[in-house]
């Protein structure tokens, strides 16, 4: 599958995709991505919602990793950006595998003195275990109004969020 922009599912979802607060569109190597989603299983029909975030598997909220592409399928949540392993030069690529999941949930971060606002949905696994953390930023201006792009934002996770519940239930 080396063109994957052009499975209607996928290309559709791509081009209507539309970057929120601090995340920005990032360059993508669409050959490797389409092996990366062979290699984890995930056939682009399956694909629910597709958004420009980040995906962390910390534990730490502070800590943040830089814009990626994110994929809900039915299966899973997928993260690439369409780049090789330096060592074996295997596709890169994460997932949070929705068999795994046991609970799921919206979760806001407000960090005041740098006035920036995450808006995550975290994934937890047996035993609470935090699996992953999918998070859009945006960064409020000093002394101007950003309710609308900090909406926009909150706005980009719930669509994901809706997508994960329809395939999750609440």
């Amino acid at each position: 599958m080396t063109d994957i922009q052009s499975h209607p599912n996928f290309g559709n979802a791509y081009h209507r995709l539309r970057p929120a607060g601090r995340e920005q569109p990032q360059k993508i190597d669409w050959a490797v991505y389409g092996e990366a989603l062979e290699a984890a299983g995930l056939p682009p029909a399956g694909l629910r919602a597709l958004s420009w975030g980040r995906f962390s598997e910390t534990q730490i909220a502070a800590l943040t990793e830089g814009t990626t592409l994110i994929g809900v399928f039915d299966e899973a949540v997928f993260e690439s950006l369409g780049k090789r392993h330096l060592f074996g030069r295997s596709p890169k690529y994460r997932l949070i595998d929705f068999g795994q999941v046991r609970a799921f949930a919206a979760e806001d971060y407000v960090v005041e003195h740098h006035r920036l606002h995450k808006f995550c949905i975290e994934f937890n696994g047996y035993g609470g275990v935090l699996l992953g953390r999918l998070e859009w930023h945006v960064q409020a201006r000093r002394f101007a109004d950003s309710r609308p792009e900090i909406m926009a934002t909150a706005q980009e996770r719930d669509r994901v969020l809706e997508a994960v519940d329809r395939i999750l239930g609440s």
